[in-house]
């Protein structure tokens, strides 16, 4: 008899292979995916059913009573865990008396695919510790089945003692550049300049640099420009472009170290906000106003640093990849990640410069004074 293996996670698809008999038919285990995150508001955990089944693997997918659990057939819980301890530590900011999070489960809506659009998920909104050991436990109400994972929280990029009072742009010995956008008059002085973002020199390359966090293995970057429209109708509407880095990794995972994988030719920042712009359909706009860049970096754990390179698109005709997870009796991923975000305003001559270079030129930009460049600047 053939059996199809039915595993499900969010965002990222496990290996998974049509005919497997890694276990007995009839015998179901769950599928995790679970990324806590405590700059977040809400934490979300999804779990589905694995199992084997003799029918078309790709219909049983599109059966929700196929893949999710019941309402009230598993009860999910997060405890916390500090300093080795094997005694619970409060798990919610701001309530010291609280050791254990009870998630509430839900039905959600999710994009088409190959699996069904109502999904099961299993929610918080209790406000999460940056720092310390999360345990969570799924128990299976009818089947009395237990899983279980530990993840270590991954704080956000931040201030690395008060030598270095920003986290982004690292400047050495220039302990007055790094100004946040808002922060300052847009009229500026030359001794200013290091306050602000000048990308104009088109061979130069920029750093992007920050000290690593405990815990956390892979960094990732994104530089997003932010820009106002101003349309026919004389209304505003703000827009942005997101310039997306290569993930990087961290040599350890203790923390303090400078990161400075992450860099560019400052012409690229040109080419990608042309690019990006063309894809926009804007027929109503009169015209668009630089506003501000902002550097948003995630710190993701060891564990899915393991997870995500596992299963990365395989780069070689073998298709065959090992399976990576974390989740004691189950499959899939339990771990933590952190978003740390950092916005900077711009020098007048690079608001000029976007205005009139050839990549970004035809997309109706201002320059500094609020003039619209018609052509490009010599």
């Amino acid at each position: 008899m053939k059996y199809s293996l039915i595993a499900l996670t969010c965002l990222v698809v496990l290996s998974c292979k049509t005919e497997l008999d890694i276990f007995e038919p009839g015998k179901d285990t769950v599928s995790v995916y679970a990324i806590l995150n405590a700059n977040e508001p809400v934490q979300n955990i999804r779990i589905n059913k694995v199992f084997l089944t003799d029918g078309d693997a790709m219909l049983v997918a599109k059966d929700p009573t196929q893949i999710n659990f019941e309402e009230g057939e598993l009860t999910v819980t997060l405890e916390r865990f500090v300093d080795g301890s094997d005694v619970p530590a409060p798990t919610t900011v701001g309530n010291l008396i609280k050791k254990k999070i009870v998630l509430t489960d839900t039905l959600v809506n999710t994009q088409g695919g190959t699996f069904t659009t109502r999904q099961r998920l299993w929610q918080t909104r209790d406000k999460l510790y940056s720092w310390g050991d999360y345990k969570l436990t799924i128990t299976n109400n009818i089947s009395g089945a237990v899983y279980t994972s530990v993840t270590s929280m991954v704080d956000s990029v931040k201030s690395f003692g008060w030598q270095q009072p920003m986290p982004f742009l690292y400047y050495p010995n220039t302990p007055g550049a790094y100004p946040v956008h808002g922060k300052y008059p847009k009229t500026v002085s030359p001794a200013d300049k290091l306050k602000y973002l000048n990308y104009v020199v088109l061979d130069q390359v920029q750093y992007i640099k920050f000290y690593t966090v405990p815990h956390a293995r892979t960094y990732g970057m994104t530089m997003r420009f932010h820009y106002i429209d101003t349309l026919k109708n004389h209304t505003t509407r703000p827009g942005f472009v997101d310039y997306n880095f290569f993930q990087n990794d961290s040599k350890t995972t203790t923390g303090g170290m400078m990161m400075e994988d992450f860099h560019f030719v400052q012409e690229d920042f040109y080419k990608n906000l042309g690019y990006e712009m063309s894809k926009k359909d804007s027929p109503d706009v009169k015209r668009r106003s630089a506003s501000h860049i902002e550097f948003i970096i995630t710190a993701g754990s060891d564990d899915l640093a393991t997870f995500l390179k596992v299963n990365e698109p395989s780069k070689t005709i073998a298709q065959d990849k090992p399976n990576y997870s974390n989740i004691k009796g189950g499959y899939g991923i339990f771990s933590s990640r952190s978003v740390s975000r950092l916005s900077k305003d711009l020098w007048p001559e690079f608001v000029d410069k976007i205005a009139c270079n050839q990549y970004t030129n035809p997309y109706r930009f201002c320059n500094y004074l609020g003039f619209e460049i018609i052509n490009v600047c010599p």
